[in-house]
């Protein structure tokens, strides 16, 4: 029962951050789709690229162990900080001169400040690791959510600022310098992290192991996640990237903002009973049943409703979007589901398994990723690619968690995802009959009615078919009537 309290309330606080966060971003996103190109945004887009891939640098497995051990001391962790912040040091330095190396691979001078001011952001992105994480493991999920709320409503408004007074790029560069800055001093204050005398490597080898597969399944999986966006930007241009950039940003909304609300809390929370694998297994088929009731009635959504969201979020300049988001939409479920299953591998303490289990993914995403851009040469085609990329790293995923890490029998596990494939049938179906009709009654639906007729489509048969849950969701938080 307490593990069931402790999901439910970090999950619940998550939640909130997170779908605050949505509307923040939505909201955000849209102005500065009007106020910028998507040449703008495909130049950020590059840079992005490469922050990210010195943000694993920085981490090294690190931010995992932290929450992962727990027997790390107070001096434990003022030795990590400090290794840290050396790291964090020599990774901006860095960055900035390899802003350079940018510049020529593009051959565009314009990366080569960006890469400067943004070494900025990846000096303090790195250092809020152990600070961040130290508030993870003591589950303080309401003040990380307050603290991501605030920090990305201020500096959205503050790019929104910018882009308006012809900042162009340079405001969402600013907006990523505030947020790393601003989020470490915070984390940094309350972690209650203190210095302490000396520095010591022995907190660092006692969770080497750990964190050196956690590191090399961080590793591969950057270059299978951003690979498409380093070669479309480089072989097909940064108005194609900016297209690309925002159909993927749209695919990652439900994913992002949704199993994120779970996936922070798993690790810690399981952690704690890394010892008994059949107890993970079971709370962990729970947890995706949730994710496959979410994610499949959202895949059917996105799919039908994707010039709609496009015309919503990004504006009629942003037609491009809609054949490559809805495409990618058959992934959305997918993901939503494989994206929580490494805090299980690391709660198991199997970063091992994660790491041969995403080398092989790697394998067949980067495979689809130049098939699609120097075979196909089209965005269309390496999205397709990449969804049966997905596809096969969900069942190659679930298979080497469930039977090598968890020893457990993945029966229940795929029943519960087939159980879904009734509704996701009769809302394809029923959405389908309806765009037929309005052909052949040759009515234009307008916009905004078009969208909510689809979500009210898919609201009935999630209910329908999911009337249990529904149910349970009234009782627990719907007050009921005293007779």
């Amino acid at each position: 029962m307490g593990l069931k309290k402790d999901l439910f309330s970090g999950v619940a606080v998550t939640a909130i951050a997170k779908y605050s966060g949505i509307v923040i971003g939505l909201v955000i996103n849209a102005m500065l789709a009007r106020l910028l190109s998507p040449r703008e945004y495909g130049i950020v887009g590059v840079v992005v690229v490469f922050i990210t891939f010195f943000n694993i640098l920085s981490d090294i497995g690190l931010g995992s162990a932290i929450v992962q051990s727990q027997t790390l001391s107070q001096k434990d962790h003022s030795d990590l900080f400090k290794l840290s912040a050396i790291m964090s040091s020599i990774l901006a330095i860095a960055f900035a001169l390899f802003s350079y190396a940018v510049a020529y691979f593009y051959k565009n001078d314009v990366y080569i400040p960006i890469g400067q001011l943004l070494a900025i952001h990846v000096f303090f992105s790195s250092l809020s690791v152990v600070p961040k994480n130290i508030l993870i493991k003591s589950q303080l999920f309401k003040k990380i959510a307050i603290i991501d709320v605030c920090t990305a409503l201020t500096a959205g408004l503050l790019a929104v600022l910018l882009a308006s007074q012809h900042y162009s790029y340079f405001a969402i560069v600013w907006r990523s310098i505030f947020v790393s800055s601003v989020t470490f001093t915070i984390y940094f204050l309350i972690s209650g992290l203190k210095f302490k005398k000396g520095l010591s490597l022995a907190p660092a080898r006692r969770v080497a192991k750990y964190s050196s597969f956690q590191f090399g399944f961080n590793f591969i999986n950057y270059f299978s996640r951003n690979l498409d966006n380093i070669l479309i930007g480089k072989f097909m241009g940064n108005a194609q990237l900016g297209v690309y950039n925002q159909a993927y940003q749209l695919m990652m909304y439900p994913i992002s903002n949704l199993t994120f609300v779970i996936t922070p809390v798993l690790h810690p929370i399981l952690a704690k009973y890394q010892h008994d694998k059949a107890f993970i297994y079971k709370e962990y088929v729970n947890v995706v049943n949730i994710l496959a009731v979410l994610g499949v009635p959202i895949s059917v959504f996105v799919f039908f409703s994707s010039e709609e969201i496009v015309q919503i979020m990004l504006g009629s300049k942003w037609a491009a979007v809609v054949p490559i988001l809805k495409i990618m939409s058959l992934s959305v479920w997918i993901q939503m589901v494989l994206s929580s299953s490494g805090s299980v591998f690391q709660a198991s303490g199997r970063t091992d398994l994660l790491f041969l289990s995403g080398a092989l993914s790697a394998v067949f995403t980067i495979s689809a990723i130049l098939a699609g851009v120097f075979y196909y040469q089209s965005m269309q085609a390496t999205a397709w690619l990449l969804v049966s990329a997905f596809s096969f790293n969900f069942f190659q995923g679930f298979y080497t968690l469930i039977v090598h890490a968890l020893k457990q029998s993945p029966r229940i596990f795929f029943k519960a995802i087939l159980s879904k494939a009734p509704m996701a049938l009769a809302m394809i179906v029923t959405l389908v009959a309806k765009n037929q009709f309005i052909r052949l009654m040759h009515f234009d639906l307008p916009l905004i009615p078009s969208i909510l007729l689809n979500i009210m489509i898919c609201l009935v048969f999630f209910i329908l078919f999911q009337h249990a849950l529904v149910s349970t969701f009234v009782r627990k938080f719907v007050p009921q009537r005293v007779t």
